[in-house]
C-alpha cells in the first residue's frame, strides 16, 4: 500500500501555509520510493525536495525519473553534484524539443485508443480561438484543461 498510497495522496496536497522545508520532508516520508516525479514547479521547491527524496529512498540504485514539465516556482535550481552520485537520478524534460515529431506521431494511435476506450479520462474545456484573450482569465476546475478550438463564424 505504501507506493499506491503515495500516488493516491500526493505529499504536496495540503501544503499551503507550510514552509518548503516542511513540504520536502513530508515528500521524503511519503514518496521516497516512487519511480517518477512529474515536476510542474522547479525552482526552490525542487531544489529542496530533490535531495530530501533521494536521500530517503530505500534503494538508491533504483531508477527515479524526474520529469521537468513547468517552472511555476522558478526557472533555475542549484543541483549539488553528490545527488548525481548518490542515487540513480534521471532528469528529463517534457516538451516538443524532448521528443522527435516521429516519436510523438507514433504514439498517437495508442493514445487515441486509450481515450476512446475510456481508460484515459479526458475532460477538456473548449474555448474558441477568437476568445483567446478571455481564455487567460478563465478558471478551469481541477482535472480540466482549457483547449483552444477553431473559431466558427
Amino acid at each position: 500500500m505504501g507506493r499506491r498510497r503515495a500516488l493516491d495522496q500526493p505529499a504536496l496536497l495540503g501544503a499551503a501555509g507550510s514552509s518548503s522545508d516542511d513540504v520536502a520532508e513530508r515528500l521524503a516520508r511519503t514518496a521516497a520510493d516512487v519511480d517518477v516525479v512529474i515536476d510542474y514547479l522547479w525552482g526552490r521547491p525542487t531544489q529542496q525536495a530533490m535531495p530530501a527524496l533521494l536521500t530517503a529512498r530505500t534503494d538508491r540504485s533504483k531508477a527515479l525519473a524526474w520529469i521537468q514539465i513547468g517552472s511555476m516556482a522558478g526557472q533555475d535550481i542549484t543541483l549539488p553534484s553528490f545527488l548525481l552520485r548518490a542515487a540513480n537520478l534521471n532528469i528529463m524534460g517534457s516538451g516538443q524539443g524532448s521528443l522527435t515529431a516521429a516519436g510523438i506521431i507514433a504514439e498517437l494511435p495508442s493514445l487515441a485508443a486509450e481515450i476512446a476506450s475510456g481508460a484515459l479520462a479526458v475532460d477538456p474545456l473548449p474555448m474558441p480561438l477568437d476568445q483567446v484573450e478571455q481564455a487567460w482569465n478563465t478558471p478551469a476546475a481541477p482535472g480540466r484543461r482549457l483547449v483552444l478550438t477553431p473559431s466558427h463564424r
